[in-house]
């Protein structure tokens, strides 16, 4: 064993020279400023929107009316409509008083010859959102879906449409403004179980495909007219997914007891044409009518950009990003009183209309991914079943009771950030999977960041017995070497994150177990084919086998997202994002921060140590992140100033190993420590392991001891700590503590720091940890603190 210092303690010579970096750092940790934010490129940012938001609401509330309403701009109800609508959608409280006397002032409207379709059918999308049980407004939801059906024009070249009224002469043709508003109505009706007779889907489907242009695939504004508009265009998206879900084919998506999958959609062909269009006259500062000509209505077009792109579920038209480019225009276009300017269009002078359209743009865009379809090649391989995620998203949404988006992630060219806009990423295949370095390298970090991924093997049922089963196990056996996909056990807190399940031989459930969870859930056969039949429509002419297989599938997939987020998502753009680059560091050398290994779990969450390192890059230090693993025994262990260990169960060092730890320590080292899952067993061991190498029991370190304060970073005087709790939402509660280590002192400094809360899941699971511990950002700063207090404390200085 080596015994002179100079040769022991080589990090100690490490010091004096990192010791100016490390305060600049410090200065920089404490501000909260990386060394890199001057130089970001702008970019929407959440908490603007939220601003903006707040912002507009107030705006649209100090026009309101004493009777509820807003000043008509040409009929009864159409500015008050869009209003409510907008405060519905911007609140989180829905007996907001400005909602519930718009909504008084809406039903006072009497369904005479001045009624219009466009004030109905934004009466029946509030009425439905207030009532989905129909509880209160079910009477008057009934007699305005009626309204809506009676004006649906039912003969001639314009079937299927509705115009402003159903009187032709007066109010002319059918137009895809109204008709997108009546299908918008119709559709919100029928997700809380009113019934619309299949004729009027079918009308609608003929009449939008009369008003896409054939050559183009946008749409125009009448029937025929072959003027494709942007706004009109996103209409057409809208109205023909909306279509699609309510108006079923027997035939072609079930037989019997089962559901055809893999197979094609004309539907689809029609909207990937529209988007198509879309992508080519893309523009958030005017409404696109082709050719790079503009018109009007540029908020309008928005709020149905807003829609298409939701429902579609593409965060991207073709590159461009439409929510964060909207965003950014319709921030630079609010005044500082709150509402927004339009570049012009019909009705957008009104300002309360145009900050209502915007609001609905802002507000209904940045809900929440909950899951996120990967697309891994350029064909249909990945999407055999395109509305499965849709409507699995839709049950979501009513278990949660919470306003939830989806979106296609692309693993084409996609990096890590953009993967983890979604928490979980459904991969869905039958044949080869064939995913090129640079997706699975995105994929496995990823992984290793805290995503979650769901996947299923297209097999049987009509889609064959393709590779895809094979080339996915291999994948995750590539990944994750030590770990197999096994058959999750009967107690698996999946069978019982919503729903109450049991194993199902026809959908059997196979897990891996990664970063401190399970962070992979595969079906080897069919399940988003079945979430796509879980919609009125099928249950309506479906027999019970059918239906119990859809329910089963339904709940199934609700289990596994509940279970990967426990219900915490977050905004779209407040996802956790992965610091790709490094910096110039003012030093050649190298800090390196190894972890200590034993037969406890030493290494079950590889991930942890890294990300916190990493994290640390961004400061300024220049930090080696490949892991290194080192034996108790190494005398390697002298060349570092801090050494790492975590584990899950108990275990035991041997004397010569002791012996060493002994040494390092009384040579100034620190041994750093965390329980994984805040395990008891592993605890106990490692409190008896340091009290037999240094004959001193660990002690709870002081909340007035330096490492809490601003000398090593930001001060903590506060922590969360989350435990199960079943009788809880997501299955945990959470409490604000004191922060919590225990701790050794030799010659007046720290040398063992132990969390006995978890600390490393924590760190590997950004978006939701598992397991009983901190939090991630807490465990962040607890994870720096000690790294600096390793650093730039000095036992010879005290």
């Amino acid at each position: 064993m080596k015994t002179d210092d100079s040769q022991n303690f080589q990090f100690m010579a490490l010091r004096p020279s990192w010791l100016g970096l490390l305060l600049v750092c410090m200065n920089l940790f404490c501000n909260g400023v990386s060394a890199q934010d001057e130089r970001k490129a702008p970019v929407l940012n959440p908490e603007a929107v939220r601003k903006a938001i707040s912002k507009g609401v107030g705006y649209i509330k100090e026009q309101q009316r004493n009777d509820g309403s807003w000043t008509s701009l040409i009929y009864p109800g159409d500015t008050t409509s869009i209003c409510v609508l907008a405060l519905l959608n911007s609140v989180d409280d829905v007996n907001d008083p400005a909602i519930q006397k718009g909504v008084r002032n809406l039903l006072s409207i009497p369904r005479d010859d001045k009624l219009r379709n466009y004030v109905v059918s934004l009466r029946i999308m509030i009425l439905a959102t207030l009532d989905p049980n129909r509880e209160r407004y079910g009477k008057e939801l009934a007699e305005d879906v009626r309204f809506l059906l009676d004006n649906q024009f039912m003969e001639g070249k314009e079937a299927g449409g509705w115009s402003y009224d159903k009187r032709v002469g007066q109010f002319g043709l059918p137009d895809a403004s109204n008709s997108q508003f009546a299908l918008l109505a119709l559709h919100e009706a029928s997700r809380i179980g009113i019934k619309i007779p299949k004729k009027h889907w079918e009308l609608a489907l003929g009449y939008w495909k009369s008003c896409q242009d054939p050559r183009s695939g946008g749409f125009s504004y009448r029937a025929d007219e072959r003027q494709a508009i942007g706004s009109m265009t996103c209409a057409g998206i809208s109205s023909l997914l909306i279509i699609q879900e309510n108006l079923i084919d027997v035939q072609n998506e079930f037989d019997g007891d089962h559901a055809r999958c893999c197979g094609n959609n004309l539907e689809n062909e029609l909207v990937g044409r529209a988007i198509d269009w879309l992508v080519t006259n893309f523009s958030v500062r005017h409404n696109p009518a082709g050719l790079g000509r503009g018109s009007s209505s540029q908020l309008y077009y928005l709020y149905g950009m807003e829609r298409a792109g939701r429902l579609s579920g593409k965060r991207f038209f073709g590159p461009h990003d439409w929510y964060r480019a909207g965003g950014m225009a319709l921030l630079a276009a609010q005044d500082r009183n709150g509402y927004f300017v339009s570049t012009g269009g019909h009705g957008e002078d009104n300002l309360s209309i145009a900050t209502a359209l915007s609001l609905l743009f802002l507000a209904k865009g940045k809900r929440p991914i909950a899951i996120g379809k990967y697309q891994f090649s350029e064909g249909n391989e990945w999407d055999l079943h395109p509305n499965g995620v849709h409507y699995l998203t839709g049950r979501l949404e009513k278990v949660w009771s919470q306003k939830l988006n989806w979106q296609t992630v692309s693993g084409i060219n996609g990096t890590v950030n953009d993967l983890l806009e979604a928490p979980v990423l459904f991969i869905s295949g039958k044949d080869q999977l064939n995913l090129d370095k640079q997706q699975k390298d995105a994929l496995k970090s990823y992984l290793e960041n805290g995503g979650f991924l769901f996947a299923e093997g297209c097999k049987g049922e009509g889609c064959g017995d393709g590779n895809f089963d094979q080339d996915f196990r291999q994948l995750m056996k590539e990944f994750f070497p030590e770990s197999d996909l096994e058959p999750l056990e009967t107690g698996h807190p999946i069978w019982n994150a919503h729903y109450p399940l049991l194993p199902n031989k026809e959908r059997p459930l196979l897990g891996l177990r990664a970063c401190c969870r399970t962070s992979v859930i595969y079906c080897p056969t069919n399940l988003s084919c079945y979430w796509a039949l879980d919609r009125p429509a099928i249950r309506d002419v479906a027999n019970d086998n059918l239906i119990t297989r859809i329910e089963y599938c339904a709940q199934l997939g609700v289990n596994v997202v509940t279970y990967a987020t426990g219900r915490n998502v977050k905004d779209k753009g407040e996802t956790p994002k992965v610091n790709e680059s490094t910096v110039a560091t003012l030093n050649d050398r190298v800090l390196e921060f190894p972890k200590l290994m034993h037969e406890g779990g030493a290494d079950e969450a590889p991930n942890a140590l890294r990300i916190l390192l990493k994290d640390m890059q961004s400061l300024g230090l220049r930090i080696k992140l490949e892991k290194k693993l080192l034996a108790a025994s190494d005398e390697a262990v002298f060349d570092y100033p801090c050494v790492f260990v975590h584990g899950r169960n108990g275990f035991r060092w041997n004397d010569k190993e002791r012996a060493l730890l002994k040494t390092y320590l009384e040579n100034g080292g620190i041994i750093f420590a965390d329980s994984i899952c805040t395990s008891n067993s592993f605890a106990q061991s490692f409190r008896n392991e340091i009290k037999s190498i240094t004959g001193t029991e660990l002690k709870p370190i002081d909340s007035g001891h330096d490492i809490w304060n601003e000398r090593y970073g930001s001060r903590i005087d506060k922590v969360t700590l989350r435990k199960k709790d079943s009788n809880q939402q997501g299955g945990f509660a959470s409490s604000s503590i004191q922060p919590r280590l225990e701790g050794l002192e030799i010659n007046g400094r720290l040398s063992v720091i132990f969390s006995p809360h978890d600390i490393s899941c924590a760190l590997e699971n950004a978006t939701f940890s598992q397991c009983d511990g901190l939090l991630h950002e807490d465990a962040l700063l607890i994870g720096k603190k000690v790294i600096f207090y390793s650093l730039l404390s000095d036992r010879r200085s005290r």
